[in-house]
């Protein structure tokens, strides 16, 4: 036997001509025009050592790869349909099997459509929020509590610091003002005694100048302005002391606002500490991370069950699979569909009839690759014998090379 009808041998038998099909009509094999599909080789060379060497080469890498392409799709041709007489052997279990299976499958269906929605929740907590919590399951909700009293505290500090600073601007306002009614009253001193001044001088005048008796002048004069300006006076030192007590005012506002700034900085670093340490941003998250947390180990426990259940009616079905002769008892597992709906099981079956037909085309459109070019190096050898050694030694040597 030649080698190349070797290989056509040792790929054809990887199906059975019984398995397939005879619905192949009318697929199109017999209308490829293979004279095109073919090198036209009807002007050959064969003498010229470069043009017969080439043809050689043509010939096995179109065989080879011929080859290569007929083991995969016949690798695949009786998966198909191994997969349609499992369809055919399931569709004839006995009643009791029948029902038993189909049951198992709604339970598998059923679960599996729960996990599914459980895992397509949004506002999930990932796995990293969900194990950081857990660590403070035993302490909660006494962080919680820590950092609301430590916001109940912040936010009294910053009430306490802007009625300080309230306080601080009426104190500074008012400062101003005493300042400005010192200044008024120097000012009406300076004025009054400049009075009194001009007054005496005029009784002078009046005195020495028109011989007049300016006794009582003297005394009126003196009189009120010495009682307007003393007047002055003890109101200028009352402005006085209140700006004394105004600015310790403003003294002890600023210790006291130190001070409370001391606590809100003390405050601000325990709250950030214990924002970094629960991974939040207020104690409102905080809460509400941990009611999620709650939710979420329910429904991480339910999901639980439900794989362990799932695990279990998986293994029932596997076992009543198992007990015929089925090429792959495990797929039924992920097709629970099929089990439960005729109509889904006529489209799966649908399904492999069209992609067991495509690969028979591929096959038979193969086969006639490795035929043809058996026939061509088998043609070339019959009309110039003397090349024939010498064609099967090149056909060897670019064979191996081409399988490489």
């Amino acid at each position: 036997m030649k080698w190349w009808d070797k290989i056509v041998a040792y790929f054809n038998k990887g199906y059975e001509e019984e398995d397939l099909e005879m619905e192949w009509e009318g697929s199109g094999i017999e209308d490829w025009d293979w004279d095109t599909l073919m090198k036209d080789r009807s002007l050959l060379k064969i003498q010229d050592e470069y043009e017969r060497k080439k043809f050689v080469r043509g010939c096995v890498e179109q065989i080879t790869n011929a080859s290569v392409k007929l083991e995969e799709v016949a690798s695949e041709y009786n998966m198909v349909t191994a997969y349609l007489k499992d369809m055919e052997e399931i569709e004839a279990l006995p009643a009791g099997e029948m029902e038993a299976l189909v049951e198992n499958a709604k339970k598998v269906n059923n679960i599996e459509g729960a996990r599914k929605e459980y895992k397509a929740k949004k506002n999930r907590l990932t796995d990293g929020q969900f194990y950081h919590m857990e660590r403070y399951e035993d302490v909660m909700p006494k962080p919680y509590e820590d950092i609301k009293a430590a916001e109940e505290y912040r936010d009294l500090i910053k009430s306490d610091l802007s009625k300080l600073e309230g306080e601080k601007h009426a104190y500074h306002y008012r400062k101003s003002e005493l300042r400005h009614d010192m200044a008024n009253a120097k000012g009406m001193i300076t004025i009054c005694s400049m009075a009194m001044v001009v007054c005496v001088l005029m009784l002078l005048v009046l005195q020495y100048g028109f011989e007049m008796d300016t006794r009582l002048g003297y005394i009126l004069t003196i009189g009120a302005g010495s009682a307007f300006i003393t007047l002055l006076y003890v109101k200028y030192l009352d402005y006085n002391n209140q700006l004394e007590r105004t600015e310790k005012g403003i003294n002890k506002i600023i210790l006291l606002k130190n001070t409370v700034n001391i606590r809100y900085v003390n405050n601000s670093n325990l709250l950030d500490y214990l924002y970094m340490k629960y991974k939040v941003n207020s104690g409102k998250e905080l809460l509400k991370m941990w009611e999620k947390y709650q939710q979420e180990k329910q429904e991480r426990n339910r999901d639980a069950v439900n794989k362990e259940e799932l695990n279990h009616y998986k293994k029932q079905m596997m076992s009543i699979l198992r007990r015929y002769q089925l090429h792959d008892p495990e797929i039924w597992i992920h097709q629970t569909e099929a089990l439960l709906d005729k109509k889904e099981m006529v489209e799966i079956r649908h399904g492999l009839v069209d992609r067991r037909q495509k690969l028979r085309v591929q096959i038979d459109y193969n086969k006639r690759l490795v035929s043809e070019g058996q026939k061509e190096l088998q043609r070339v050898m019959e009309d110039y014998p003397k090349y024939k050694d010498e064609i099967l030694r090149m056909a060897e040597e670019m064979k191996r090379e081409a399988l490489r």
